[in-house]
Order: structure tokens, then C-alpha cells, then sequence
């Protein structure tokens, strides 16, 4: 849920927020906001961030949907063709080099972990996805023999963790695949029309495989959301290899949403004037989760970047400034990013 107020001076709770797992407590240091025609936001994301809070800047509404009930999801454009994994949900998958499902390596799992477990990255890109291109995925010369993915659900066990894919097509109306569960000789082969009111289409694997209505609204009536999902930081692992983890941050549209990013000039300065200066991109993790930082000297708790701006072209092409003002309710409790923001033309 989201409350919204008019910004007006009063006292705030310190900005102390914390990742997944990350026990804290806030210290009382007020700070006054600031005056002015702003809106002030509050959405509860849960206190292990299962809430997909959809927010839009221009009517100042959200909607919200479980961040858990969908496992892949495929980009519903006409010429679309990616597909994606539920990183929140720690669901990863394995590109294998077999062809066919019935293949008997594909029910040894000791063979699927010997390849390299594989997430989507954050940027939204399909090219930069955990499947990437998969219709380059198959042997060569045989135009109809495609390659088998398999999905790995965190959330299950034994033969219920692991799931076969192999995608035959795509066409502008639909996407259709095949599953099978490890172990078994039988498979179903799935037609997943494309919603073209939404950015994606959206199946899970739960009771047997079923299509998920509903997980996004229209893709005209949100800018961003809060959620969880994998990051990949690098220089952390040998080689520069990335290491993902699991973080709560803001991803954002990409039916026509564009940031820029200020550290400098202040939120109360930056204006309309200065928009043709900025620089701004269309990753779906332009905003991301670095809003908040660690503060070490605080034994694991993370602070807010009040400092930080960000210029947001929304989907209707009206332009907003926003900062991030705190992650905590009055109680203390975590989940509940508080946020400022007004248009600036």
C-alpha cells in the first residue's frame, strides 16, 4: 500500500533502511522536509519486500501484486521475443547442451549443475537475460532441433526443484514451449498469448504449469516499481566474475521511461531548464537499489542518499524529480520507502 501527503515542514524519522535478512534498529536524528508543492509517498513493500508496489508518478496512484507468484515471463510486443526469470524468487537456469527433452542426461542433475547457473541481469535488455538470444539456441543445421533449458526453483525441493524448457517459437500473437519435470516421460506444451496491454506475459510453474493474469498493470499506467531482485556486483569474485544478490530496489518501466541521475546540484534547484543537459537511459534499473548505502559504522544498517536525484520522464512524457527520503514507518519497522517528488514540466 502507498500513503501520499502535500510536503510541508515537520519532523522525519532518521533514513536507516536494510536489505533482505538485515535485522536494525533506527536512532532518533530528525530531519525537517522540505516546503513546496511536492508530493510526499509512502509504499509498504513488505518486510521481506514480497510486494510489487507499481507506482505512477503523474496520478500520484499505485497498485500492487505478489512478487513470487510468476517464475518466467516473455515480452509481449509484436516483434518481441525474450524471456526472463524471477530473480526476487532466487530462480535460476541452466543452459544446457541438449536438444531433447527426453534426453536422458537431462534428468541427472549432478550433469545440469556441471553448466553454469544463470540469472537475468537488471538492465531488462533480453540480449543480457539468463536464456539471452535462445532462438540462436539450437544445433546447427537441424533448424528444429532447440536447445533445453532448465530452471532451477529455489523455492521447491527434490524432483519438484527443477524444470525443463525448450521454446519452439514465437510469432507476434504468442510464445509457445514445452515443460517436463526432471524424472518424467511426459511434457506439456504451452501457447502464451502475448498481452499487449502489459509489458510481459507471465507463467509459473506451481500445480502443474499455469499462465499468471494480472501480475503488471497497463503498461501505460506505471513508471516504476518497487521489488526485489538479483543485482550482480563485480569485483568481488575471482576473474571479475559477478556475484548476484538478492536486493530491494526500484525498477522502472520500459514502455518509454527514461532517468537521469543527480548527486550535485540538489533537489530543490534542479528545474525544467536543466533537462537537455542531463543524460538518460532506459534501463529498467536506472534508479535501481543504490539509493540507500551501508553505514558501517551503524553495525548493518543502510542509509537513504537524500542527496541523490533522479529525473524521470514518466510514460505520459511529463518530466519529475524525485528523491528518497526513508525505508522505515513510524515503529520502526522496514518496508515502508518514503519518497519525494514533483513535476518539473
Amino acid at each position: 500500500m502507498c500513503l501520499q501527503t502535500m510536503s510541508k515542514p515537520i519532523s522525519a524519522i532518521p533514513l536507516f533502511l536494510t536489505l533482505a535478512l538485515t535485522a536494525c534498529f533506527k536512532q532518533e536524528d530528525p530531519i525537517v522536509l522540505p516546503q513546496g508543492n511536492s508530493q510526499i509517498s509512502t509504499c509498504f513493500i513488505g518486510t521481506d519486500y514480497e510486494n510489487n508496489v507499481y507506482f505512477d508518478l503523474g496520478t500520484n496512484t499505485y497498485q500492487i501484486h505478489p512478487s513470487d507468484d510468476w517464475d518466467i515471463r516473455f515480452e509481449s510486443d509484436d516483434t518481441a521475443w525474450g524471456m526472463f526469470i524471477n530473480t526476487g524468487n532466487n530462480i535460476k537456469l541452466y543452459k544446457t547442451d541438449l536438444y531433447a527433452l527426453n534426453d536422458p542426461r537431462s534428468d541427472d542433475t549432478n550433469y545440469i549443475k556441471s553448466f553454469k547457473p544463470l540469472i537475468d541481469a537488471p538492465e531488462g535488455n533480453p540480449f543480457t537475460s539468463a536464456s539471452a538470444n535462445w532462438r540462436l539456441f539450437k544445433r546447427r543445421g537441424i533448424a528444429d532441433s532447440l536447445g533445453v533449458y532448465v530452471i532451477d526453483l529455489s523455492y521447491e525441493s527434490g524432483s519438484s526443484q527443477y524444470k525443463k524448457v525448450q521454446i519452439l517459437n514465437v510469432t507476434h500473437a504468442a510464445y509457445r514451449f514445452v515443460i517436463a519435470d526432471l524424472y518424467s516421460t511426459q511434457s506439456d506444451t504451452i501457447i502464451l498469448l502475448k498481452d499487449k496491454s502489459s509489458n510481459y506475459s507471465y507463467f509459473s510453474f506451481r500445480n502443474g504449469g499455469q499462465i499468471v493474469q494480472s501480475v503488471e498493470p497497463n503498461q501505460a499506467h506505471w513508471d516504476f516499481m518497487f521489488t526485489r531482485y538479483n543485482h550482480n556486483f563485480m569485483g568481488i569474485l575471482p576473474n571479475n566474475e559477478p556475484f548476484p544478490y538478492r536486493v530491494a530496489g526500484v525498477l522502472c518501466n520500459r514502455n518509454g521511461v527514461l532517468v537521469a541521475r543527480d548527486s550535485t546540484t540538489g533537489f530543490d534547484a534542479i528545474n525544467a531548464g536543466m533537462i537537455r543537459q542531463l543524460q538518460f537511459s532506459d534501463r529498467a534499473n536506472a534508479i535501481g537499489y543504490d539509493w540507500k548505502s551501508h553505514a558501517f559504522a551503524a553495525a548493518g544498517n543502510y542509509v537513504v542518499n537524500q542527496k541523490i536525484t533522479y529525473i524521470i520522464k514518466d510514460t505520459d512524457g511529463q518530466f519529475f524529480k524525485l528523491r528518497f527520503l526513508d525505508f522505515y514507518n513510524a515503529k520502526a519497522e522496514k518496508g515502508y520507502p518514503k519518497f519525494e517528488f514533483i513535476r518539473i514540466q
